[in-house]
Parts: C-alpha cells; structure tokens; sequence
C-alpha cells in the first residue's frame, strides 16, 4: 500500500513539474508559436471528423466562419478563427488549427497565434514575447535599488501571467477538442 502511495505521489510530481507554467510560449525550430497533440482514440476517421466539425460548431458557434478548409476524405480540417483570453494585453486570440484525422488517431496543430487588445492591435505571438521574459528577468537580478527591484518583478509577473493566460487558453482549446472527439454522442 505505500509502494502505491509512493508511485501516485511520485506520478504526480511528475505531472505538476512537467506542465508547470514558466512564463514561456512553445516554439518550433523558426521561432513560431506553435502547440501541438497527438491522440489515440478507438475511432474510425470518420467519426473523429464528424466530432471534430460537431466540436467547431460547438466551440465557435457559426462553422462557416471558423472553418478555413475541409476535407472529408483525407480528414483534415483547417479552423481559422478567435477564442477569449484573460490577460492584461490581450483580449483574444486569433489562430490557425489543423485537426488531422486517421483511423484510430487525430493530429492538432494550433499556429499563426495573434493577441488581439482591446484597442483592436493584433499582435504576433512567438519569440519576441520569450525574449521580453527572459529581458525582464534579467532586469531584475541585476536591479539593486529595493523600489526599481520591486517594480521590475511586478512587470515580469505581468508578462509571465500574459504569456501562461495565451498557453491556457490554447491548451484548454486542445482538451477541449480532446474531451469531443473521445466522446461517444456529442
């Protein structure tokens, strides 16, 4: 019995440190920010592609304006449109999302992030939004006045929280896809 408390706590460990959240966006090899999942559901493509298009009307209400392409027979669908964010310098997110289904499996990749403001600026998500962190943390180990220290970490907290809020709310995006396309009547 305590074998199996050790290996759920140690599990759990594992769980938290690996999705912990660092401030920082995924990128790929060009710097682009980019989520992706690979999941095996006991599905033909068909099914998956007639649960991934039941989830986009779902999600995003009008599927005519979220669904860039479709092809049923390769089973691949293209979602080009917006999802909410809490963060401080966006209100939404505009995005690409190819869902890419095969018998037994689907593929989901979300790119093209933007952050939309409240002023209606869009802004490329990627590296630069890495950099800034990685600028401000830096500021702030070298900051040695308590008062410029203290507002240096408040302005990092602020991007770190930014960057976390766009990685939850894509990640979220993800399950939630995940959760319809698993479901047996959706």
């Amino acid at each position: 019995m305590k074998k199996l408390h050790v290996t759920f706590f140690l599990s759990l460990l594992i769980h938290f440190c690996s999705f912990g959240q660092d401030g920082l966006l995924p990128l790929d090899s060009k710097k682009k920010i980019v989520y992706t999942d690979v999941a095996t559901v006991e599905k033909s493509k068909d099914i998956l592609f007639q649960n991934a298009q039941k989830w986009v009307v779902k999600t995003f209400g009008n599927y005519e304006n979220a669904v860039a392409q479709e092809d049923k027979q390769s089973g691949k669908l293209v979602i080009n449109s917006y999802f909410p964010v809490s963060a401080s310098s966006f209100e939404y997110l505009r995005f690409i999302m190819n869902v890419d289904c095969q018998d037994g499996k689907y593929q989901v990749m979300i790119h093209d992030v933007e952050g939309i403001s409240k002023s209606q600026t869009v802004t490329a998500l990627g590296s630069k939004q890495n950099d800034e962190v990685l600028e401000k943390t830096i500021l702030l180990k070298t900051e040695a006045s308590h008062k410029k220290k203290a507002a240096a970490e408040k302005n990092l907290k602020e991007t770190m929280t930014d960057n976390d809020q766009v990685n939850n709310a894509m990640y979220s995006l993800m399950a939630s896809l995940k959760l319809s396309m698993s479901a047996d009547d959706i």
